[in-house]
Parts: structure tokens; C-alpha cells; sequence
């Protein structure tokens, strides 16, 4: 067997996911919240997405974006806004993470472990 060769990862596993991962939503607040996500890849809408999170509850898509450079707008509970540029790749930390803390949004690239 050739050394170059890679592992199969199952689809299941927490490696598979955050290497395909590509949108990370997290609600670290004791409250219900909405966020609205757009994701524009140059001026075209690209993905378009409602959420409705609990209190300490977060979500993920995978392969849903190519690899490359995107503009996130993240709008909580239609008062507040976050607009970010976040470049997409099989890496975890290039992943688009949309974190509520504190009655607030942010925008980041690279998905950080939540605290115990």
C-alpha cells in the first residue's frame, strides 16, 4: 500500500464533519433566537437561510459551499446585524462560524469548541 494513502472517514465521525462543514451556528445564550443568514458569493445570493435556535443550541451544514471567499450577513431577531467576509475551504478553521452571545451576532472564520 502506497504511504500516501488516506484514511476513509465515516460519515458519522466528528473529523468528517468539521472537514466538510462550512456553515457553524451557535447559540450560547439562555434564550430563543431567530437569525436569518445570506451568504453572497461576490454580488449573487448564493445561500439564503431562517434558523430558529434554543437556548445552548447549535447546528451546521456541510458541503453546502465551493471553497472560496464569501460575504455572510447574519440578522438576530431582526434588530441586529452582522456582515462579514469568511473564506470557505475543507479546513476547520475555514469554516463560516455565526456565534449569538450576550444578545448579540458575530461573524467569524474557523469554529472555536464550545465551553463544557
Amino acid at each position: 500500500m502506497p504511504s500516501s494513502s488516506r484514511k476513509l472517514l465515516s460519515t458519522n465521525s466528528e473529523q468528517w464533519r468539521l472537514a466538510n462543514e462550512d456553515l457553524h451556528i451557535r447559540n450560547t445564550t439562555d434564550t430563543k433566537h431567530d437569525v436569518r443568514i445570506e451568504i453572497y458569493d461576490s454580488e449573487v445570493c448564493c445561500h439564503r437561510a431562517h434558523y430558529q435556535l434554543l437556548s445552548g443550541q447549535s447546528g451546521c451544514s456541510v458541503n453546502l459551499l465551493q471553497a472560496g471567499c464569501y460575504r455572510v450577513k447574519a440578522v438576530l431577531d431582526r434588530q441586529h446585524e452582522s456582515v462579514a467576509a469568511v473564506t470557505v475551504s475543507d479546513e476547520p478553521e475555514r469554516t463560516i462560524f455565526v456565534h449569538i452571545q450576550n444578545d448579540g451576532i458575530t461573524i467569524k472564520e474557523g469554529v472555536t469548541p464550545s465551553r463544557p
